[in-house]
């Protein structure tokens, strides 16, 4: 079931970014906290750029130089601060990584998991290991609205 779930989001999502129409809503407050199995995978797979505004609110994103940790499955760690971006790793809930920064990036669609914006975290270790010995680079880049 959940990998049925966890291909309908894929899916969707990749219909929506080659122009397709797309059924989902936006997340709710109720939603952000939600853990539900395809909403990772649904908010991490490609998701298509959009030019509205973030709707993150400021107080819950990661603070800079911090630990953060993901709260769905399915997060996609990049090159750059871009959904466009080469994806380096997927990472699942409860993956700590440590922050060094928050930057603006492009805007991501969360779906029912996380949090809709343009705020990515700039990582330099993942589950205790350097971006660097894991990744050949020095900084990854996940969208922030999917970590707390």
């Amino acid at each position: 079931m959940r990998r049925r779930l966890i291909l309908v989001g894929v899916l969707a999502m990749t219909l929506a970014a080659c122009g397709g129409s797309s059924s989902s809503t936006s997340p709710s407050a109720s939603d952000a906290g939600s853990s539900s199995p395809s909403a990772g995978a649904s908010g991490s797979a490609q998701p298509p750029a959009s030019n509205q505004p973030s709707d993150t609110p400021a107080a819950s994103l990661p603070a800079a130089t911090s630990t953060a940790t993901a709260i769905c499955d399915g997060i996609s760690l990049r090159k750059q601060a871009s959904s466009a971006g080469a994806r380096v790793k997927v990472v699942n809930s409860g993956t700590a990584v440590h922050v060094v920064a928050t930057v603006n990036g492009t805007a991501y669609t969360a779906g029912s998991c996380g949090a809709s914006g343009n705020t990515w975290l700039k990582i330099d270790k993942v589950a205790g290991k350097t971006a660097q010995a894991a990744f050949g680079v020095k900084y990854v880049y996940a969208a922030a609205g999917f970590f707390q």
